[in-house]
């Protein structure tokens, strides 16, 4: 008997060159990973919706460059590098949510692209604080500087 990880990779192995169906409040996630199609079924990347908002106090401001992602990493079919190169920087500060996944992966192609990566611990969660502290205690700090909010907020004043 299959476990639910070899169904899925057998359906998807069928499937090789097709793109799976898209969410039209979600354009451009494709249903190629578990990880997708649990945030499909939660609404969480729908624009306009609780999944897509910025936390109460982080609303876009007048001058402020905003990168939407429907990727791991924020650097996939973003233009994320774009605005940075055009603002001429080279220190990215990864926050948010998903330590283990988001944060790792936008953090290593950061690292792989030249970019000095900075993660405050404190602004990043995910599903468990096993998954969080394996990723800050020993991934992140092969690719990152790793620290706290309160020593980014005090290094940019």
């Amino acid at each position: 008997m299959l476990n639910p990880r070899d169904d899925y990779a057998a359906v998807q192995s069928s499937s090789l060159g097709k793109k799976g169906p898209r969410e039209p409040g979600a354009p451009g996630v494709t249903m190629n990973a578990p990880l997708f199609e649990g945030l499909l079924e939660s609404r969480a990347l729908e624009r306009g919706t609780w999944g897509s908002a910025p936390v109460p106090g982080l609303e876009r401001k007048a001058g402020d460059h905003v990168v939407e992602k429907d990727r791991m990493s924020a650097w996939e079919g973003t233009r994320l590098e774009t605005i940075l190169k055009s603002l001429r920087r080279d220190v990215v500060i990864v926050t948010g949510a998903w330590t283990n996944m988001s944060i790792e992966h936008t953090a290593r192609t950061g690292a792989d692209k030249g970019y000095v990566m900075v993660v405050p611990e404190d602004s990043c969660s995910t599903m468990s604080a096993d998954w969080h502290n394996a990723s800050i205690n020993y991934a992140l700090q092969n690719v990152s500087a790793v620290t706290r909010t309160d020593a980014v907020i005090a290094a940019l004043r």
